[in-house]
């Protein structure tokens, strides 16, 4: 009877401790990376989804467009139609925006760039700031809750 009862109690905290381990990994699994698309083009920037959840997300940049494009983040609560200018004819000064995020610089004609970026809550630019291309309306924001 005794071997009966140690048999009982040892199955009952195995079952204790795989219950809080399943409990203790169960919000791990929920935290999954979100992924999204963003389309380059002459001259707009196109994303998948216009808000996501903070956390890691991974870029998939893709330019359909003719032209080389970059696509840069900055978080930054400024009016995307009057970003302050740089010593650069037709660019902006990124510096003055806001918080440096992250770019995908050099994305080629028919080309992919793959990232993932770690994005806390507020609002980002998005915006392209070779020579011309954000004037020529190459920018958006994207919303992180």
């Amino acid at each position: 009877m005794t071997r009966f009862r140690f048999g009982l109690l040892a199955l009952s905290a195995l079952l204790a401790v795989g219950t809080s381990a399943a409990v203790a990994s169960g919000p791990a699994f929920a935290q999954a990376s979100t992924r999204m698309t963003v389309t380059l083009l002459e001259y707009q920037i196109i994303p998948e989804r216009m808000d996501v959840p903070a956390g890691e997300v991974t870029f998939d940049v893709v330019n359909t467009g003719e032209e080389v494009h970059e696509l840069v983040l900055i978080k930054s609560d400024l009016d995307t139609a009057a970003l302050p200018p740089s010593n650069v004819k037709d660019e902006v000064d990124e510096a003055a925006i806001g918080e440096f995020i992250g770019a995908f610089e050099d994305v080629q004609t028919a080309g992919l760039a793959t990232g993932a970026l770690t994005l806390s809550p507020g609002r980002y630019i998005l915006l392209c700031n070779l020579t011309g291309h954000y004037k020529g309306g190459m920018v958006t924001t994207l919303q992180v809750n």
